[in-house]
Parts: C-alpha cells; sequence; structure tokens
C-alpha cells in the first residue's frame, strides 16, 4: 500500500513540474535553474558521504553549496571541464575585484567568452568537501549560474543518476 501511495505522489509531482515545462516551450520564456532537493547521507569520515540530489523541473542538478565556507547556489555540469563561477558571486567571495584581467579565452554553451582563473581553498557540498579545486570566474554577466564541473567531480569516488537523482560520493 504504501509503495502505491507513494508511486502516485511521485507521479503527480511529476505532472505539477511537466506541466509549466511544456508550456513554457511555446511561450518562450527562459528561466534561471532553481534548486532541487538535496538529501545528505552521512557515511564514515574517511568517504566524505554520500550527497543526492533531485532534478529541478527542469531537469537540472541545482543546488547551496559553499565555495570557500560562503553559500553559493550552483548546478552540477558535466560537461564543464573545471568549476565556472559566475563574476557577481565571486566578487562577493573576494576571488575578483574590478581591475582583475580576464585572460583565459573559454568556450561555453553560450559561446565564447573571457575568464580569469582562481584556485579554491574549499568546495563543500553536502558532507563532501574537496580541498584546492581549480576554477574560472567568468566575467560579469556571462554566466546565468555558477556551474560545479569537472575539477571538482573528477575527485570523488563517484558520480551517477540513479532513477533521476544525482548521487555523488567520496
Amino acid at each position: 500500500m504504501f509503495k502505491i501511495v507513494l508511486l502516485l505522489a511521485a507521479l503527480i509531482a511529476a505532472l505539477a513540474y511537466a506541466a509549466p515545462d511544456y508550456l513554457s516551450q511555446f511561450v518562450g520564456k527562459r528561466e534561471t535553474p532553481t534548486a532541487a532537493s538535496t538529501e545528505v547521507a552521512p557515511a564514515p569520515a574517511e568517504h566524505g558521504g554520500i550527497v543526492r540530489v533531485a532534478a529541478n523541473r527542469n531537469g537540472h542538478y541545482v543546488s547551496k553549496i559553499e565555495v570557500n565556507n560562503r553559500p553559493v547556489t550552483a548546478m552540477v555540469d558535466t560537461g564543464a571541464t573545471v568549476v565556472a563561477l559566475r563574476y557577481e558571486d565571486a566578487r562577493a567571495l573576494g576571488l575578483v575585484s574590478p581591475g582583475d584581467k580576464f585572460d583565459s579565452r573559454v568556450r561555453t554553451a553560450n559561446g565564447e567568452g573571457r575568464a580569469k582563473r582562481v584556485q579554491l581553498r574549499s568546495v563543500t557540498f553536502g558532507t563532501i568537501t574537496i580541498r584546492d579545486v581549480d576554477a574560472l570566474v567568468l566575467e560579469q554577466g556571462a554566466l546565468a549560474t555558477n556551474l560545479l564541473g569537472m575539477s571538482f567531480l573528477r575527485r570523488l569516488s563517484r558520480f551517477e543518476v540513479q532513477r533521476g537523482v544525482l548521487v555523488l560520493e567520496r
């Protein structure tokens, strides 16, 4: 009986999320990814833990993370070679200032741009913390959402999608 109730709840939730996305295709409305629910499962300290993130209504894995012990929102992006930060968030973190040079050329889904290379002291996602993470800060206005790229993900024991839920483990 519990499985039937859970299945019905999941079906109702899927319909509630799918209908606006389906309609937005016809209206042409572009939305910024919103954070989905994140579940943190404790694990032995030597592993760092397991983090599970449900996809948001657009199918993206977006969650709060910490960069240098300060909260930001990021979307997990296996297509991003490194962690990519919005200029606005990087400035609030003290990683860039107005006079900095953005001398690295980058190619993104939105085309070509410029970025500044930085190294993050730490990136924390739930119970998982990775130290000394390579990152790029893109020019002001060039990035809508911070991207948690492969410079973080490749240092995990595993990451995979199971039934629409992203599982990260260290």
